[in-house]
């Protein structure tokens, strides 16, 4: 069996499509960008245009393992039909992630980086209606979305169980609970206005929320790690069964065909660790701006002077900075 291009454009079309699931995002970095005058000012700019890319090349990582978990059950349907299963049916078989889950999961990256970016912002004690008005629009979206990220994440975990044969790791409904008043908490944060010297108390009381919201997004990640692992593998040992089973019940193999199917192999070894690292660099980023928002939170009850304070929130921002660096250097196809 000839699978010669599926696997390129299978990734080629997976990585269609993303321009535009940041627009609040990029709005954002356009307002601040005729505003940064201020070293604090250029910081955020930076940070915005820092998390961009995250965004979008989190979509690419999400519709990627989509991509990659549909071309393994094309393979999986070659195999039911070699061994004349009648009972295969194409419909029967479930979606990784549907695009509702997807966007959700984008909704909350995105909304994250205008949380950062609003903290800051309060902090120079200045209104810019542009970004209460960006804040707000996201804030409302996520009030919607509080009790559908919780399930869409144990739907995926429930695949990856179901894949190994295990028994399903349910979130438990406090973890649940936890996710969805954490979407909601960050929503309402956005939403309404927040004076300066309210500041260290509100940071303090929402870093459990994002605490809870990281940790949540790093096991999806550290999920769909463990799914795309053991979708290379069946791929990579079916191709190898395909390729052997021409050499051993055709005497008709075209050579030149029959060589590009083996140099196929090592291919899909090196795209399974590309993907591999891919994920791998998101889930440590996610979890270094918990680590700075907690840094922020635990200090700022106890800064006496607001430049201090400011000072810690960029902090916060090279955290974010350092986000979207691996991914402003991956090459774009």
């Amino acid at each position: 069996m000839k699978f010669p291009e599926l696997l390129r454009s299978r990734h080629a079309r997976a990585r269609m499509g993303v321009a535009g699931i940041s627009a609040a995002s990029i709005f954002l970095c356009a307002v601040l960008a005729g505003c940064a005058s201020t070293p604090l000012a250029k910081r955020a700019t930076a940070l915005s245009s820092a998390l961009a890319p995250v965004v979008d090349q989190s979509a690419a990582a999400y519709r990627d393992a989509v991509a990659l978990d549909n071309l393994r059950e094309d393979y999986e349907a070659v195999v039911a039909y070699q061994k004349k299963d009648a009972t295969y049916n194409p419909r029967n078989v479930p979606v990784l992630l549907s695009e509702k889950d997807i966007q959700t999961r984008l909704a909350v990256l995105g909304a994250l980086q205008v949380y950062s970016q609003s903290l800051i912002e309060i902090t120079k004690g200045a209104d810019s209606p542009e970004l209460d008005a960006a804040a707000k629009s996201v804030g409302s979206n996520l009030t919607s979305l509080g009790n559908n990220l919780a399930p869409s994440i144990e739907n995926a975990r429930g695949t990856a169980a179901t894949a190994a044969s295990t028994t399903n790791p349910a979130l438990s409904p406090e973890v649940r609970n936890g996710i969805s008043t954490a979407v909601d908490a960050l929503g309402q944060f956005l939403v309404n206005r927040i004076v300066e010297k309210e500041l260290p108390g509100k940071i303090e009381e929402m870093d459990p929320h994002v605490q809870a919201l990281c940790i949540a997004l790093g096991d999806d990640i550290k999920t769909l790690q463990g799914l795309e692992l053991r979708d290379y593998d069946r791929i990579l040992n079916l191709e190898k069964q395909f390729i052997l089973e021409d050499e051993q019940f055709s005497k008709n193999v075209d050579p030149q065909q029959h060589r590009a199917e083996i140099m196929k192999l090592p291919e899909i070894a090196r795209q399974q660790r590309e993907a591999g690292d891919k994920l791998t660099a998101l889930r440590e980023a996610i979890d270094k701006l918990a680590m700075a928002h907690h840094t922020l939170a635990t200090d700022a009850q106890h800064l006496n002077d607001p430049e201090t304070l400011r000072k810690k929130l960029a902090e916060l921002a090279d955290a974010g900075k350092n986000l979207g660096k691996f991914y402003s250097s991956l090459p774009a196809n």
